[in-house]
């Protein structure tokens, strides 16, 4: 009796032991797992930013500048977005687009024949809008536009080559340049260019416009004052969100710079349509109402990459940024709508910067992202009684980043 007493003593330690070794292994699993998870979400956006960017106007030699595009960020602002902490019986987390950033980077439209000889190889040619009155064409209040090849213009032969090469549903940014002085008007002020989205609506037709041929294209219809229409939604005129920003307080990117009529000149640029573009953005799991993940999207469809993300920032640095004091990590912006650079001559050091710089995809030249992510709550009874540091929640967190030099808008930064 002594002795089995004394194996169920011993037999209770060990067990004991064993169970909580058992605990410890678990947790550190779960724990490598989460690490892992970040580990390889993080690669993935390397890769892509890595090959951001793209010199919209490439191959045009007269253009006054060269515009660039490489990566869109939307970001949630702590302060304006809704409270994003856990609730305290799920520990779920809210809204994710109030929450948590998003970025698209921008997809090269490729697969047609160039007519021109300056484009880079099977991208669509620029456009340049051509009124056939020789008057402005509202994009507000009209559906079509009048088009001529930049590079080889009313040639029956090129345009018919042109008009194969440009999709219905694809994006179209028109993108206005002063004809003399370094500003232009635009819907709300003066700035160094105007822009608009717009979508097509069907595939552009050759038609005779007062004995010129030229590409007639057939679209949405923005807003009264160029911004965008229909958007969220099927409708929208800016699939892309390049000029859509429902994190911005104004609720769009380019406010100020916006324009809903464009004269003979204006360069037409085809971005392709939303599945040629790649957008990385922070989902509810649609079995799990507590799991909010981190999702890539491109033109396969979308791809999980990490379950368990709380965290999901996106910090941009800036050409030309001389901000000084700025609160900002290392002046990473983390906040679109306070963009400012001084690449115009503004002076981002006054009290109240140039409103020409928000949300300006153009002037991101690098890269912050950070994420983190947890292991699953009430997966590991052990942290019942546990609060961890981040958000308080009864789980352990890890946390990833990197920084990314978009190379193909670092170049050059005015011949990229």
């Amino acid at each position: 009796m002594v002795a089995t007493a004394v194996f169920l003593v011993v037999a209770g330690a060990a067990f004991s032991v064993f169970d909580s070794h058992m605990a410890s292994i678990t947790r550190e699993e779960n724990l490598s797992g989460v690490n892992l998870a970040l580990r390889n979400a993080t690669s993935q956006l390397q890769l892509d930013l890595a090959g951001a960017g793209q010199n919209l106007l490439a191959g045009l030699g007269n253009n006054q500048a060269f515009f660039s595009a490489g990566v869109n960020i939307q970001n949630s602002v702590p302060g304006t977005a809704a409270a994003c902490t856990p609730t305290g019986t799920n520990f779920d987390y809210p809204v994710p687009s109030a929450c948590f950033d998003a970025l698209t980077i921008f997809g090269a439209h490729a697969g047609c024949t160039v007519s021109g000889t300056g484009f880079p190889s099977g991208l669509p040619p620029v456009l340049i809008l051509q009124d056939p009155n020789g008057a402005s064409e509202s994009v507000s209040s009209s559906s079509t536009l009048y088009a001529n090849d930049a590079e080889d213009p009313s040639v029956v032969a090129t345009l018919t080559a042109d008009k194969n090469c440009f999709n219905a549903g694809d994006e179209l940014l028109i993108i206005q340049y002063p004809t003399g002085g370094s500003t232009l008007p635009c819907t709300n002020a003066s700035f160094t260019y105007c822009i608009s989205a717009v979508t097509l609506t069907q595939v552009p037709t050759v038609t005779d416009q007062n004995n010129q041929e030229l590409l007639q294209l057939t679209h949405s219809v923005t807003a009264s004052s160029g911004d965008p229409a229909g958007c969220p939604g099927a409708s929208c005129t800016d699939p892309q969100g390049v000029l859509v920003n429902v994190n911005a307080t104004h609720g769009y990117n380019f406010y100020n710079a916006l324009a809903s009529s464009f004269t003979t000149g204006a360069y037409i640029v085809d971005i392709g349509s939303s599945t040629s573009a790649i957008t990385y953005s922070v989902q509810v799991s649609s079995t799990n109402a507590d799991d909010t993940q981190l999702v890539r999207c491109d033109s396969n469809g979308c791809a999980v990459l990490a379950d368990q993300v709380i965290g999901f920032k996106v910090g941009a640095a800036l050409w030309n940024n001389e901000t000084v004091g700025q609160a900002e990590i290392a002046n990473y912006f983390y906040n679109a709508n306070a963009y400012c650079s001084e690449w115009s001559g503004a002076n981002c050091n006054a009290s109240s910067p140039p409103a020409n710089d928000p949300d300006d995809f153009s002037l991101i030249r690098a890269i912050r992202v950070s994420l983190i992510g947890r292991t699953a709550p009430f997966q590991d009874p052990s942290l019942d009684n546990f609060a961890n540091g981040f958000d308080g929640g009864p789980y352990l967190v890890q946390q990833a980043s990197t920084v990314v030099d978009l190379r193909n808008l670092s170049i050059t930064d005015f011949q990229n």
